[in-house]
């Protein structure tokens, strides 16, 4: 197409110059610079006439290759994209099946007290309890006042790092654990704080008395997240919340404290207190989204003795 508008623009520019050429030498030769001008005229139609079809050619041929870029495009993308969701599907399947194990205590020498109403071994040693080896810690079953882990155990914490690293990169969330590992010491201050405060019935509901709270154990922990409330029941309806009750499982935890079973735990709704069990017991306590306590799988339950 250049070389015929180079070729067509050359001519028009030839026969112009001629005929004003020659209109200039004189006006007898008038009809002949009339024929020249007709058939610069001529020339420049036949010319843009092949423009018009070469340009109707080159317009029938785009949209194919436009369409081929568009469909090759769009495969790239889909395929893209069903590589992210295959990876993602494939990632969310190894964590929920196993991915996060159980953390297994040394129970030898433990002493056989027996089982649950459900037919669950209820194990003890050194004065830890323990049900089809998961550490207990709730208001039946306490915990030596020397046990002390010092921190969150390391298998913990590894999995938290990546509920919270899950959470920022899925939701844009920003969470982090501000209440973990406490001591018998710690919990003994904290408990006599808020009875002092609200009287000791009040207390119970909502806080363990020292030896009998599943932060001790290393296991368990309070989620905050930045810009919300923090270990408060203004956290309950938070988005944070809502993710981490959908998704504390993929990576071995429960929610613990569950809403509207305070018989079976003994404790108010904590939207934030998450305690590890490993990926296989946490998929079945989650329960699709209907949270099942550890109390009532395993048929044990949770009250003070006095």
């Amino acid at each position: 197409m250049k070389i015929v508008n180079i070729i067509g623009l050359a001519l028009w520019v030839f026969y112009t110059l001629v005929y004003f050429a020659i209109l200039s030498r004189t006006k007898r030769k008038k009809n002949k610079i009339s024929k020249y001008f007709k058939v610069s005229i001529l020339l420049i139609v036949i010319l843009a006439f092949v423009n018009i079809i070469v340009i109707l050619n080159e317009s029938d041929a785009k949209p194919e290759d436009v369409n081929k870029t568009t469909t090759s495009s769009s495969s790239e993308v889909k395929n893209e994209k069903t590589s992210e969701v295959t990876t993602m599907e494939k990632t969310t399947t190894k964590e929920s099946s196993g991915t996060f194990k159980k953390i297994n205590h040394d129970l030898s020498g433990a002493i056989d007290s027996g089982t649950t109403s459900k037919g669950y071994s209820i194990q003890e040693k050194d004065g830890i309890t323990y049900i089809d080896g998961y550490m207990i810690a709730n208001k039946t079953y306490g915990l030596p006042s020397t046990f002390n882990p010092g921190k969150l155990d390391a298998t913990v914490e590894k999995a938290a790092d990546k509920m919270y690293e899950a959470a920022k990169k899925e939701k844009g969330y920003n969470m982090w654990g501000q209440s973990q590992f406490r001591s018998y010491e710690t919990q003994k201050k904290l408990y006599n704080n808020y009875v002092a405060r609200d009287g000791k019935a009040a207390a119970d509901t909502y806080s363990a008395r020292p030896g009998f709270s599943e932060h001790q154990t290393g296991l368990a922990f309070d989620v905050c997240a930045k810009n919300k409330p923090c270990i408060t029941s203004d956290f309950n309806s938070t988005p944070e919340a809502k993710w981490l009750s959908d998704n504390a499982w993929r990576f071995g935890f429960i929610l613990r404290y569950v809403n509207g079973k305070t018989n079976e735990t003994g404790y108010k709704y904590e939207s934030w207190h998450f305690r590890y069990v490993g990926s296989e017991l946490a998929e079945k306590l989650y329960n699709n989204g209907d949270w099942i306590t550890m109390e009532s799988y395993f048929g044990f339950d949770s009250e003070y003795k006095d």
